[in-house]
């Protein structure tokens, strides 16, 4: 049996919502206050724990975080076609499944993708708003702290499950 998705690719739609939903900054950053990860370009993680202060100063030139994204997006790509393999994604609900990809492990994305290959969308919006916290860890990736539900992830998680929501099966 082919595989329902091996052709998509994100469209350009999905490249504009995913740098919006990471958001474009130019420089080394910590990201979300409870997590504070190194972080630059488009949602880019440099390491775990916070920025060096050289870190800091760094600036970061469009060449490298587009190259970075196109990189990313493609291995997201690839995760999304191997998980949903049975059922056709709508380009929507494609772009979206990369967004979250992108921004998730593989294992989770498998397990929030997985009843799509059922034409079970529900359960794939349901599962991805699950996908709220943040674990705060240090520079070796060990967690320090608890868990903590991120309002900027659920948003994300509302635009990203829309299109599952929508379905019509």
């Amino acid at each position: 049996m082919p595989n329902a998705n091996a052709n998509k690719t994100m469209s350009e739609a999905g490249y504009t919502a995913l740098r919006f939903n990471e958001g474009v900054v130019m420089r080394y950053y910590n990201d979300a206050p409870q997590n504070g990860n190194c972080t630059w370009g488009i949602g880019t993680l440099a390491h775990f724990g916070p920025c060096t202060e050289e870190e800091l100063a760094r600036t970061v030139v469009p060449e490298q975080a587009n190259a970075i994204l196109q990189t990313r997006v493609r291995d997201a790509e690839a995760v999304v076609k191997a998980v949903v393999t049975k059922h056709e994604l709508t380009q929507a609900q494609f772009d979206a499944a990369v967004s979250f990809a992108y921004n998730s492990s593989r294992q989770n994305t498998r397990d929030v993708l997985n009843p799509a290959n059922r034409g079970d969308m529900t359960t794939v919006a349901q599962k991805m708003m699950l996908n709220v916290m943040i674990t705060p860890r240090d520079r070796t990736g060990r967690k320090i702290g608890p868990a903590k539900i991120s309002r900027g992830l659920m948003n994300r998680r509302q635009r990203e499950s829309a299109p599952f929501g929508q379905s019509t099966q």
